[in-house]
Protein backbone atom coordinates (compact mmCIF):
# COMPACT_ATOMS: atom_id res chain seq x y z
CA UNK A 1 0.00 0.00 0.00
CA UNK A 2 1.41 3.36 -1.01
CA UNK A 3 0.75 6.74 0.57
CA UNK A 4 2.25 8.74 -2.28
CA UNK A 5 -0.20 10.79 -4.30
CA UNK A 6 -2.89 10.53 -1.68
CA UNK A 7 -4.74 13.80 -1.21
CA UNK A 8 -5.34 15.16 2.25
CA UNK A 9 -8.94 15.64 3.26
CA UNK A 10 -9.96 19.21 3.83
CA UNK A 11 -10.83 19.94 7.42
CA UNK A 12 -14.26 21.46 7.83
CA UNK A 13 -14.62 24.15 10.48
CA UNK A 14 -16.26 22.89 13.63
CA UNK A 15 -19.46 24.71 14.46
CA UNK A 16 -19.84 25.07 18.19
CA UNK A 17 -21.49 27.28 20.76
CA UNK A 18 -19.97 29.32 23.54
CA UNK A 19 -21.82 28.58 26.78
CA UNK A 20 -22.12 30.78 29.86
CA UNK A 21 -23.41 28.44 32.57
CA UNK A 22 -25.72 29.23 35.51
CA UNK A 23 -23.95 30.74 38.55
CA UNK A 24 -21.47 32.45 36.17
CA UNK A 25 -21.33 36.24 35.99
CA UNK A 26 -19.36 38.10 33.31
CA UNK A 27 -18.89 41.80 32.50
CA UNK A 28 -17.27 42.96 29.28
CA UNK A 29 -17.44 42.29 25.56
CA UNK A 30 -17.91 39.06 23.65
CA UNK A 31 -17.11 38.87 19.92
CA UNK A 32 -17.50 35.57 18.12
CA UNK A 33 -18.43 33.95 14.84
CA UNK A 34 -20.52 31.16 16.35
CA UNK A 35 -23.54 30.79 18.59
CA UNK A 36 -23.73 31.80 22.24
CA UNK A 37 -25.89 30.23 24.97
CA UNK A 38 -26.26 32.39 28.09
CA UNK A 39 -27.64 30.67 31.17
CA UNK A 40 -25.69 32.85 33.59
CA UNK A 41 -25.41 36.63 33.95
CA UNK A 42 -23.74 38.89 31.42
CA UNK A 43 -23.36 42.67 31.34
CA UNK A 44 -21.79 44.36 28.33
CA UNK A 45 -21.71 43.99 24.56
CA UNK A 46 -22.15 40.85 22.47
CA UNK A 47 -21.31 40.84 18.77
CA UNK A 48 -21.90 37.52 17.06
CA UNK A 49 -22.30 36.37 13.46
CA UNK A 50 -24.46 33.52 14.77
CA UNK A 51 -27.37 33.11 17.13
CA UNK A 52 -27.52 34.34 20.73
CA UNK A 53 -29.76 32.41 23.13
CA UNK A 54 -30.65 33.76 26.56
CA UNK A 55 -31.73 30.64 28.44
CA UNK A 56 -34.39 30.46 31.16
CA UNK A 57 -31.86 31.20 33.89
CA UNK A 58 -30.00 33.78 31.77
CA UNK A 59 -29.89 37.50 32.58
CA UNK A 60 -28.29 39.85 30.05
CA UNK A 61 -27.89 43.61 30.30
CA UNK A 62 -26.31 45.59 27.47
CA UNK A 63 -26.18 45.55 23.69
CA UNK A 64 -26.43 42.56 21.37
CA UNK A 65 -25.68 42.42 17.65
CA UNK A 66 -26.36 39.01 16.12
CA UNK A 67 -28.25 37.34 13.30
CA UNK A 68 -30.86 36.01 15.74
CA UNK A 69 -31.72 36.54 19.40
CA UNK A 70 -33.86 33.99 21.24
CA UNK A 71 -34.90 35.01 24.77
CA UNK A 72 -36.27 32.60 27.36
CA UNK A 73 -34.76 34.47 30.32
CA UNK A 74 -34.34 38.24 30.65
CA UNK A 75 -32.65 40.74 28.33
CA UNK A 76 -32.38 44.47 29.07
CA UNK A 77 -30.79 46.63 26.40
CA UNK A 78 -30.66 47.12 22.65
CA UNK A 79 -30.65 44.43 19.98
CA UNK A 80 -29.77 44.77 16.30
CA UNK A 81 -30.19 41.76 14.03
CA UNK A 82 -32.37 39.82 11.63
CA UNK A 83 -34.82 38.17 14.06
CA UNK A 84 -35.74 38.35 17.73
CA UNK A 85 -37.87 35.57 19.22
CA UNK A 86 -39.19 36.13 22.74
CA UNK A 87 -40.21 32.75 24.12
CA UNK A 88 -43.01 32.13 26.67
CA UNK A 89 -42.05 33.85 29.97
CA UNK A 90 -39.06 35.48 28.28
CA UNK A 91 -38.62 39.20 29.05
CA UNK A 92 -37.13 41.90 26.84
CA UNK A 93 -36.78 45.50 28.03
CA UNK A 94 -35.27 47.82 25.45
CA UNK A 95 -35.15 48.75 21.81
CA UNK A 96 -34.83 46.34 18.90
CA UNK A 97 -33.98 46.93 15.23
CA UNK A 98 -34.89 43.80 13.25
CA UNK A 99 -36.47 42.36 10.12
CA UNK A 100 -38.83 40.17 12.13
CA UNK A 101 -40.03 40.03 15.73
CA UNK A 102 -41.77 37.03 17.27
CA UNK A 103 -43.45 37.42 20.66
CA UNK A 104 -44.81 34.15 22.03
CA UNK A 105 -47.80 34.02 24.42
CA UNK A 106 -46.89 34.98 28.02
CA UNK A 107 -43.74 36.78 26.86
CA UNK A 108 -42.95 40.35 27.95
CA UNK A 109 -41.68 43.08 25.65
CA UNK A 110 -41.30 46.69 26.81
CA UNK A 111 -39.54 49.01 24.41
CA UNK A 112 -39.49 50.27 20.87
CA UNK A 113 -39.29 48.19 17.73
CA UNK A 114 -37.93 49.33 14.41
CA UNK A 115 -38.80 46.86 11.66
CA UNK A 116 -36.56 47.24 8.63
CA UNK A 117 -36.55 45.38 5.34
CA UNK A 118 -33.36 44.02 3.86
CA UNK A 119 -30.08 43.24 5.51
CA UNK A 120 -29.36 44.79 8.90
CA UNK A 121 -25.96 46.46 9.21
CA UNK A 122 -24.01 44.99 12.11
CA UNK A 123 -20.48 45.58 13.26
CA UNK A 124 -17.88 43.54 11.41
CA UNK A 125 -15.96 41.08 13.56
CA UNK A 126 -13.31 40.20 10.98
CA UNK A 127 -10.64 41.59 13.30
CA UNK A 128 -11.42 38.92 15.90
CA UNK A 129 -8.54 36.57 16.61
CA UNK A 130 -9.72 33.35 18.21
CA UNK A 131 -7.19 31.43 20.27
CA UNK A 132 -7.73 27.78 21.09
CA UNK A 133 -7.84 27.18 24.86
CA UNK A 134 -4.88 25.45 26.42
CA UNK A 135 -5.29 22.03 28.00
CA UNK A 136 -4.78 22.02 31.73
CA UNK A 137 -3.33 18.90 33.28
CA UNK A 138 -4.44 17.85 36.73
Amino acid sequence: MSFFGRKKKKETPISSASIITPATSIKGEIRCEGNILLNGEFEGTIISQGEVVVGKSGRVKGEIQASKLLVSGEFSGNFTGEVIDIMPYGKVYGDVKVNNIIIEPNAVFEGETKIVSGRIEREDISDVHIVQPKKIGY
